[in-house]
């Protein structure tokens, strides 16, 4: 039984996009503590028209708030170490506080972005990275899943993503059940509803055909 999910990204919506549905999941059965750790507020992201830019930071730690929510997360470590600027930070201080997450947590599943980072944004593969490493300085009995996009169901919309071989996959989620909420929390990100509209066409009008029956994850270490 999985006890406790650490989920590590590094923006407000990440969590929805990537693995909203596996969130979803967990949430329904009760007996699952899911903690986000997050470690921007996405200011340099776009307002959509909701609010000056100057306000985007604090609106977006309210959208987070309200998506998680929504998909039934237990508790958020919100961090603000600078939209678009995670790569330009000495990596060492990253690692130590998720490090320090680890220790108190100790989740038995860690779950975040793939080297690449899935669209190749320079703030997700630094989150990676540093969790990465952040595992490796932990000695408690977990596994790191990395959220990937098999090669053989891509089907998005408008934008670019970094694919898995198929081969790679050691867990599959079956999220069917939770397309109204996924779709839900999405909305929550109301300032993101561009790049919502982008990925999932529809969504936001109450067509969930776009959103994914399953996530999956590869397994990079278990110990």
């Amino acid at each position: 039984m999985v006890s406790n999910i650490l989920y590590i990204f590094a923006h407000p919506d990440d969590e929805t996009f990537a693995c909203g549905g596996t969130i979803a999941h967990f949430a329904s059965t009760g007996k699952t503590r899911q903690v986000l750790y997050c470690a921007t507020h996405g200011e340099a992201g776009k307002t959509g028209g909701i609010c000056a830019p100057e306000e985007l930071g604090n609106v977006r730690v309210l959208e987070l708030k309200q998506a998680a929510r929504i998909l039934g997360l237990d508790h958020l470590i919100i961090r603000n170490y600078g939209d678009g600027k995670l790569h330009k930070q000495p990596a060492e201080g990253l690692v130590q506080d998720l490090r320090d997450v680890m220790e108190q947590e100790k989740p038995d599943l860690i779950i975040t972005f793939p080297p690449s980072g899935i669209s190749g944004h320079k703030d997700h593969k630094m989150i990676q990275q540093a969790a990465l490493e952040a595992v490796k300085k932990t000695s408690f009995s977990t596994k790191l899943y990395y959220i990937v996009i098999p090669e053989s169901i891509v089907h998005f919309s408008g934008r670019s993503v970094h694919t898995t071989p198929d081969e790679y996959v050691s867990m599959k989620i079956d999220v069917s059940a939770f397309k109204e909420k996924i779709a839900k929390a999405l909305a929550a990100h109301q300032t993101q509803h561009l790049s919502v509209e982008r990925v999932f066409p529809g969504v936001l009008n109450g067509n969930t055909d776009q959103l994914r029956t399953h996530e999956y994850y590869q397994l990079v270490i278990q110990r």
